[in-house]
């Protein structure tokens, strides 16, 4: 299965579509400097592949990869996560490891695209992403998708050891 966006697609991750330069963006403290779990600890090729594994076998989750028409090799991730049938809800969050993607709309097509499978495909009535306050890009992102600003988390979560604002974004079917 597959999703068309402008410029390229996605469609969900398996082990053999991890490469280096998915592990090196990962590492990558201009790029996961927003991603909590990921620096908690350095990635490698094994562990990036575990965590595909878990996502595919996982119920709840759906991990996809983003192709661009001119890379041979996926991009970046958007990860529906925390799929609550019963209630209709999910999660949704987003990485775009390669920086000469970035300001492109990529992640806003990316993210549109899967919110709308979402809503279709599995019924789903709210999806919801959260966004460190200085992560502008992120936020951005979400709101060229559809998102509206739903609610903010002041100072319960820490970046960089300090206690900030995390933004909630919702879309809605």
């Amino acid at each position: 299965m597959s999703l068309s966006i402008d410029g390229g697609f996605l469609r969900p991750l398996v082990e053999t579509d991890v490469h280096q330069g998915y592990v090196d963006g990962l590492n990558d403290p201009q790029v996961n400097r927003y991603l909590d779990g990921v620096k908690a600890s350095v990635q490698t090729a094994q562990s990036v592949c575990d965590f595909v594994t878990a996502d595919r076998r996982s119920p709840s989750s759906v991990l996809w990869g983003i192709w661009t028409h001119e890379s041979a090799r996926h991009v970046g991730t958007v990860r529906l996560h925390g799929v609550e049938h019963r209630h209709g809800t999910a999660h949704i969050g987003i990485c775009l490891f390669e920086p000469r993607c970035w300001g492109r709309g990529l992640g806003a097509a990316a993210i549109g695209v899967v919110t709308r499978w979402a809503i279709d495909a599995l019924g789903l009535r709210w999806i919801e992403a959260g966004a460190y306050e200085a992560n502008v890009a992120s936020q951005r992102a979400f709101l060229s998708a559809g998102y509206a600003w739903a609610f903010d988390i002041p100072g319960k979560y820490l970046l960089e050891g300090a206690p900030t604002t995390v933004k909630v974004y919702a879309a809605r079917a």
